[in-house]
């Protein structure tokens, strides 16, 4: 009898110190993860949809979708309160392109690069940060 009193306190201490140890790492495992820097991405929802000028009197259509880069949760959060903004800026750029830059492949890169400058430029403007670290078409249909 003894002897089972001696190893039910044992066990009883065993699973106490269990229970203490992984209480206390998991508090220190969330400010670690916090600390990390990350990217997010946040995506212009629904695609922008278009038109740009076309040949002649016509006009031609277009069909983005935007990923946007952000370094943290705070700009990603700055991203999504100024989505229609965001938006508005790039829709602009693009109905104001002809045919010829929306068709080129060098023209698409120069309007990637005009869209995260003007994109920039606004949120520093409304919020005084600039949180677009990358904006990245990852589709592009044109007609």
């Amino acid at each position: 009898m003894k002897i089972a009193n001696v190893l039910l306190m044992l066990l009883l201490s065993a699973t106490a110190l269990t229970a203490q140890a992984s209480a206390s790492e998991e508090p220190a495992a969330e400010p670690a993860a916090a600390a990390q820097p990350g990217f997010a991405y946040h995506a212009l929802d629904p695609d922008i949809i278009t038109n740009y000028l076309g040949e002649g009197k016509t006009l031609g259509y277009v069909r983005v979708t935007v990923q946007l880069m952000a370094e943290s949760g705070a700009d990603l959060k700055l991203l999504e309160q100024h989505d229609p903004l965001i938006r508005d800026a790039i829709i602009r750029l693009i109905g104001s392109k002809t045919g010829a830059q929306i068709k080129s492949l060098a023209s698409r890169e120069e309007l990637r690069k005009e869209c995260e400058t003007r994109v920039n430029e606004l949120l520093v403007k409304e919020t005084g940060k600039k949180a677009v670290r990358e904006l990245i078409f990852t589709k592009y249909l044109y007609q």
